[in-house]
């Protein structure tokens, strides 16, 4: 599987989205499942023409010859066993092979110690805050407290500490209805034009009214205004524009901004591929994850360091 030309078709989007019921703040279908699938937590193993990739009781199905992600489900029981088969690596880039059989190369059953307690053992915040929870672990956490679980890994952080301050933060009813885009698409759309008022949400209609106005012929939204679509219609802000949005692109405004939180595995490997040191290793994501795994469920600072490399030499060894 070559992670860079992962790529779905118009039917492969909508078949996606309507299965995992996506919400409208996943912008870019095919870069959610890219992430899903490059999380150290992702199972992923080949069966006949397909890739199988299992994380977050979601299944991916990726076309092995094509790269294309062919759909994607919600799990209840795992339908393969992972091959044990030579399969070819995750990228074409041979300084970052890793092969697919095992995830990334550590298998759920693996020796690794792990340092994080159950949350059930933790007394304080300050103590839950010491340790790295994937925002999905998050909502499972607030829903079993029966406190809020929707936002992002911010805002759930935040309901947790309020938890342990002693203020119970009740799930959000929505007090208003969005109007359906498809009833707003023949209102002609001027940078004056409320979100609201428009029905606003990141499709095709809204992205085709941006190239418009930057001249961007595949425009994307990025994160910031994904966040602050999600904040607007949060609060009902009736009196927010296109042309603020578009100044959120432009950042002349802020209004929200995206959880940067929710990114550091990625900074992690990042930082790890860009150390001279790492030249060594032929499976790097395979041993990233290796590193990212002691990390995470430790109490330590969440960034790659080169002393980590000799820290778990041993561990390393053993597992590539």
């Amino acid at each position: 599987m070559n992670i860079d030309k992962l790529h779905t078709t118009p039917m492969g989007v909508d078949r996606i989205r309507k299965n995992l019921s996506l919400p409208e703040s996943i912008i870019d279908v095919v870069e959610f499942c890219k992430q899903k699938i490059l999380s150290p937590d992702c199972n992923i193993y080949r069966h006949g023409k397909n890739w199988y990739c299992e994380i977050d009781d979601i299944r991916i199905t990726v076309n092995a010859y094509s790269d294309t992600i062919i759909t994607a489900h919600k799990m209840v029981a795992p339908i393969y066993q992972p091959c044990t088969e030579n399969i070819q690596p995750l990228h074409g880039n041979s300084t970052t092979d890793v092969p697919l059989h095992s995830p990334t190369g550590i298998s759920h059953d693996s020796t690794t110690s792990s340092h994080r307690p159950d949350f059930s053992e933790i007394n304080s915040y300050e103590e839950f805050s010491k340790y790295y929870w994937y925002r999905e672990e998050l909502q499972k956490i607030c829903k079993s407290l029966n406190i809020d679980a929707s936002g992002m890994k911010a805002e759930l952080n935040y309901n947790i500490e309020q938890y342990f301050k002693g203020n119970k933060i009740a799930p959000k009813r929505s007090s208003f209805t969005t109007p359906r885009p498809s009833a707003k698409y023949n209102l002609l759309l001027t940078l004056q034009t409320g979100l609201i008022e428009c029905g606003f949400c990141f499709s095709q209609h809204f992205r085709d009214f941006f190239s418009q106005q930057t001249g961007i012929e595949n425009f994307k939204f990025n994160v910031d205004m994904v966040a602050t679509v999600k904040k607007v219609k949060e609060t009902n802000d009736t009196t927010f524009t296109l042309g603020d949005l578009l100044d959120i692109y432009y950042k002349r405004k802020t209004y929200a901004q995206y959880d940067k939180v929710s990114l550091q595995w990625n900074k992690f490997f990042q930082d790890f591929c860009a150390d001279p040191v790492t030249t060594q290793f032929k499976n790097k994501l395979k041993t990233a994850s290796i590193l990212w795994k002691e990390v995470r469920t430790s109490t330590r600072e969440k960034i790659y360091k080169t002393e980590l490399l000799k820290e778990f030499s041993d561990i390393i060894n053993k597992e590539i």
